[in-house]
């Protein structure tokens, strides 16, 4: 199906550069569905009052009916109006790539990455081990012919702050010139009021983000454990040592839930339904706008962290039980972990759970620092419309 993909598209690809493409028509899309930065960009209401047409174009047939519940002008990829969208839009804004929406239709289009974390991570043409290692090293020429939506570089790409920008011109090999600092639209919810959040919880999310909702109200205090993938897709739950039976109980005295949010590329092969404290998280949902009502973070070298820490008063705890064999198999770090991901640690289930039952603080010193050096000027100023100008500009 590869190979088919390959020569069909190509001479797409070719024939899109050809196309007129309407200045007045955004396309925007996500390779993981109806969520994070790009979902939360498309129904910002600074986009609502801008004259512009916008249209999400779905990679999923069976997402098309949730998704018009929400916003209607959606349409997959290759509907005749998804193909003919794509081929007519001047300006593409995606989360990872630009075949979020559609590469072979978007030659000649403005692209725009909204991307999905901030972090000390090393990403594309800066990483040096693991999949993406071996997938952007220089001499790997079939994966240039084979993924060619991967080495596209974008237009404009939505940063936070001067160090990620010089970041994500190093990874993307852009100049900084085409980054754009502002807030991540998908943290916007943070910053806004109970009411207005519970409103758009219920005008825009569907069934299973509004249960989660009001089960969280149920507890006194909630965890949310949220870890990176790792990229080899393996059962790291079960090596990190979580005893779920010692951990439900401590729970159940504390009145308190424990949510757990994977990847959706990791495989868990341990069974939580029968834990009444613990909830493992639909995979495919948008956690961010349930994200506020949460007490206390669990991760490790997850971009959520970096998230997270703007809600001032929410604890963190990190829990990087596998650092060394993440670091040289996984993913290659482009800034120190002890210096850029501060606050208390447990490299065992054993101290992790003495955190959790002795309620010690999950709040830390040099969080202000952190904020400042991921999240800069765009911390304290979550309304403006610097992003937006930006992608006018393309024009």
């Amino acid at each position: 199906m590869k190979n088919v993909e390959i020569l069909l598209g190509y001479p797409l690809y070719l024939l899109s550069f050809l196309c007129f493409r309407d200045s007045n028509k955004w396309v925007v899309g996500s390779e993981n569905g109806f969520v994070g930065n790009c979902k939360f960009f498309l129904l910002d209401e600074n986009i609502k009052s801008i004259d512009k047409e916008i249209y999400w174009i779905s990679s999923s047939k069976k997402d098309l009916e949730r998704i018009r519940k929400a916003y209607s002008k959606v349409y997959y990829r290759w509907s005749l109006k998804g193909v003919y969208h794509s081929l007519t839009a001047k300006v593409y804004i995606y989360s990872h790539y630009p075949s979020d929406i559609n590469f072979w239709t978007s030659g000649g289009a403005k692209t725009v990455n909204l991307w999905h974390g901030v972090g000390i991570k090393n990403i594309e043409f800066k990483t040096s081990v693991g999949n993406a290692g071996r997938i952007f090293n220089e001499k790997n020429i079939l994966a240039r012919i084979y993924l060619p939506h991967l080495f596209r570089r974008p237009d404009l790409m939505l940063s936070t702050s001067p160090m990620m920008t010089k970041h994500f011109s190093e990874c993307f090999r852009i100049a900084e010139q085409n980054c754009v600092e502002d807030m991540y639209p998908r943290c916007k919810p943070f910053f806004w009021s109970p009411a207005k959040l519970r409103m758009f919880i219920y005008k825009y999310e569907d069934s299973s983000v509004k249960d989660l909702f009001e089960n969280i109200q149920n507890y006194a205090l909630t965890y949310l454990y949220m870890p990176t993938w790792r990229e080899d897709r393996s059962d790291f739950i079960t090596n990190s040592g979580i005893d779920f039976d010692i951990l439900n109980r401590v729970l159940q005295e504390k009145c308190a839930l424990f949510l757990l949010k994977l990847h959706p590329a990791t495989n868990l092969s341990i069974d939580i339904s029968v834990y009444s404290n613990i909830l493992i998280v639909d995979k495919n949902i948008d956690i961010y706008s349930v994200l506020p009502i949460t007490d206390i973070l669990i991760t490790d070298y997850s971009s959520i962290y970096y998230d997270y820490i703007l809600m001032k008063k929410k604890g963190v705890l990190l829990f990087p039980f596998d650092y060394s064999n993440y670091i040289s198999q996984d993913r290659d770090l482009a800034f120190d972990f002890d210096i850029y991901t501060p606050g208390n640690r447990a490299y065992t289930f054993e101290e992790l759970l003495k955190f959790i039952e002795n309620d010690n603080s999950s709040l830390f010193e040099k969080r202000e620092w952190i904020i400042e050096q991921f999240w800069g000027d765009t911390a304290t100023s979550v309304n403006r419309d610097i992003l937006i100008d930006r992608i006018k500009s393309l024009q």
